[in-house]
């Protein structure tokens, strides 16, 4: 059994002339990604591993989620372009492939990808109305869902999770 979390990176600049790819965290999303890591602390759901995508906005989000989240010991992240290109089938590829070891695990992405992610694992008829309600607008700017899993990450599909929650942090 495992913790998935499936995190939306924070505010960014609206553009970057180098491209979306290259697009960087806004300061109000450097301290909404501190305020949602302190969040997840709080709520012990500090990660054993994460998966991120190689946007620089994903990486400054987990580097502020981290920070909020006072996380003194290294973790280990793996870096991805699937969960940037891949959709909702590359995320799942990515999370496949994480060692059975790992209790808590993050996937720092984009929307819709992370939002129709957590609906997707989701077995319908256990989500409270208020997070369906919550997910089925999509996610704002850090925000997270919580996903329990039973099955061993190889193992991880549509309808083989419980929504635990979302949650949508401002500083």
């Amino acid at each position: 059994m495992g913790i998935l979390v499936l995190i939306r990176h924070a505010k960014a600049v609206d553009a970057d002339p180098r491209g979306d790819h290259e697009r960087a965290l806004a300061g109000r999303g450097r301290r909404d990604a501190a305020a949602l890591g302190a969040w997840l602390a709080r709520n012990e759901l500090l990660p054993d591993l994460v998966l991120v995508s190689t946007a620089t906005r994903t990486r400054q989000t987990l580097e502020s989620l981290l920070e909020g989240a006072a996380e003194g010991d290294q973790v280990e992240v793996w870096p991805t372009r699937r969960i940037y290109e891949g959709g909702t089938d590359g995320v799942l590829e990515a999370v496949r492939e994480v060692p059975e070891s790992t209790g808590v695990l993050w996937v720092v992405g984009h929307e819709p990808v992370m939002s129709t992610t957590a609906w997707d694992l989701a077995e319908a008829a256990t989500v409270p109305h208020e997070v369906a309600s919550n997910l089925a607008s999509g996610f704002p700017t850090a925000s997270a869902a919580v996903v329990s899993v039973t099955d061993p990450w190889v193992e991880v599909g549509p309808g083989r999770g419980q929504l635990v929650t979302v949650h949508t942090a401002r500083a």
